[in-house]
């Protein structure tokens, strides 16, 4: 690499890192602030510069999704079961176990009927990785001798449980294969080195963070060693699309996990977006949430300057980015200057409330009340 570029790198980073720290205040202001005049102005003005960039705002009304169905789109997400709470286990399911007729067979095709008219086939088969597994969940419920009328009692909780205990590795191997990570990963690898690379992350860093994509489907933050030196770099979070909380543009709950309604998001900037949606209640208690919908055919998001776009619907598709209508750099200073401003009003708000007074003879009266 030349000086020349090797220069315009390090002024890239240089942006990109005041940029990030200037967002980073932001956020973490926003958090702090009650609701009220201030706050609106900070979370309108962060809209206006996701909006500049591509992003759009959605008011929708709240869809409410039952836990356990929160938790399959997760399990289905993420490749894993996490959260078993054995008190969501059903009695029947419990003592299923301890029930010494357990062990007394019946006919294969009575537990296939018995899986077939579960909750299991009605609702938790939609889901690609949960469906991968039905054959050895069938053999492992058979094997363990769950009866054939319990299996048909089962809740979603039960078979999660069931499937964590007895069908992990097979639970975990279709997303080892198939997960969001790696689909991405093999599909843009050379523009997602480039995209972290020309925005001035260490080469090595990038080479070792695409080998962890491709080997273990997780693109999360790391530190290594590098001649001597520990680098370290960003790190990308799995971002729906369709928020969990109310994915009411969509016709089943397994499509909040299509490779098209999936994102990778730097971690920076998905707290950043998730920062300025808010759940809004009327007076009359109805539920609206304001959420910020990311660009049209974003696979990745370094920030909201610098993304990939991909179909994955029609991968010959060539898709155009959007270009900003203003200069991202004014609406940086304008965040910045709020956010000092901001800063500034509100402690000498709290320096005024706590100093004390001397008065004209010298005495200390205390606090002016």
């Amino acid at each position: 690499m030349s000086k020349k570029a090797r220069k315009e790198i390090v002024e890239i980073r240089k942006e990109r890192e005041h940029k990030t720290e200037v967002l980073g205040r932001a956020v973490t202001l926003l958090k702090k602030l009650p609701e009220g005049k201030q706050k609106d102005q900070l979370r309108s003005l962060l809209r206006t510069y996701l909006i500049n960039n591509g992003c759009s705002l959605l008011v929708t009304p709240e869809y409410q999704i039952s836990p356990e169905h929160k938790q399959l789109i997760r399990d289905d997400c993420n490749g894993c079961i996490s959260g078993i709470n054995s008190g969501l286990l059903s009695k029947d399911y419990v003592e299923a176990f301890d029930d010494t007729k357990k062990r007394r067979m019946r006919r294969i095709e009575t537990y296939g009927t018995a899986l077939r008219s579960s909750v299991f086939e009605r609702e938790m088969a939609q889901y690609p990785s949960y469906r991968h597994v039905r054959k050895y969940l069938l053999i492992n419920l058979i094997n363990e001798g769950v009866r054939p009328e319990i299996i048909q009692k089962m809740n979603i909780a039960d078979f999660r449980s069931f499937i964590h205990d007895h069908c992990y590795d097979e639970f975990m191997a279709y997303r080892e294969r198939e997960g969001f990570v790696k689909a991405f990963i093999r599909t843009n690898e050379q523009e997602f080195y480039s995209l972290l690379c020309n925005s001035g992350e260490h080469p090595i860093y990038v080479e070792n963070l695409i080998q962890r994509m491709n080997e273990t489907g997780s693109a999360a933050s790391f530190e290594m060693e590098y001649k001597g030196q520990i680098i370290t770099g960003v790190g990308f979070d799995i971002d729906h699309k369709d928020p969990l909380y109310c994915p009411n543009d969509i016709t089943s709950y397994p499509e909040v996990n299509a490779r098209r309604s999936l994102n990778l998001v730097e971690i920076g900037a998905h707290r950043l977006k998730h920062a300025v949606e808010r759940m809004v209640i009327s007076p009359d208690g109805a539920k609206t949430y304001e959420k910020i919908m990311m660009p049209q055919y974003c696979a990745a998001l370094l920030d909201f300057e610098h993304k990939i776009l991909y179909d994955f619907d029609n991968p010959q598709h060539v898709v155009i980015a959007q270009r900003p209508n203003i200069d991202n750099l004014i609406l940086i200073n304008k965040v910045e200057a709020l956010v000092n401003s901001i800063t500034l009003s509100n402690e000498n708000k709290r320096g005024k409330s706590s100093r004390n007074y001397i008065n004209k003879n010298g005495r200390n009266d205390g606090p002016r009340r």
